[in-house]
């Protein structure tokens, strides 16, 4: 695998909403305004990562933790650059970074519809459970599906 991780920061807020943009499977919400990215990296420092290669992110992941379970988010990379192995890296560089704090148990969500990225999950060795179901809440009650992009 080419290309360096390294911590992400908040100075690579648009470059990374850029790929975001571009990477089918993310759904952007008012949680992924700059100032909301910039709080959720205060709160997990050293958990999320972005991929370079040449100055440019290739890929991106978030990963935090509620104190017990971590949880990843918007794990993205470049469609001209997948299956280099720099999802697998980048999952596993949160992943490890989550244990080193003593988090061993790690979640990921994933659209039903996203067949790719679950496929991408079950090859890296993520099991999808079939237990849970998922309930959301915005606060005033708004329903999160309906809520406009924040970009």
């Amino acid at each position: 695998m080419d290309g360096r991780i390294r911590e992400l920061g908040i100075a690579d807020y648009d470059r990374l909403l850029a790929l975001w943009r571009r990477s089918e499977g993310v759904v952007l919400r008012d949680a992924d305004s700059r100032e909301a990215i910039a709080r959720f990296l205060a709160h997990n420092p050293g958990l999320s990562f972005v991929l370079e290669e040449d100055g440019q992110i290739l890929g991106a992941v978030l990963g935090g933790t509620d104190g017990r379970r971590g949880y990843l988010h918007h794990l993205a990379v470049d469609a001209g650059h997948r299956r280099r192995g720099f999802g697998r890296a980048l999952a596993s560089r949160a992943a490890e970074a989550l244990v080193a704090r003593g988090i061993e148990k790690c979640h990921v969500m994933v659209l039903r519809t996203n067949a790719a990225a679950r496929s991408f999950w079950a090859s890296a060795g993520w099991e999808e459970r079939a237990d849970l179901v998922l309930m959301s809440r915005t606060a005033g009650g708004r329903d999160a599906s309906s809520r406009p992009s924040p970009v």
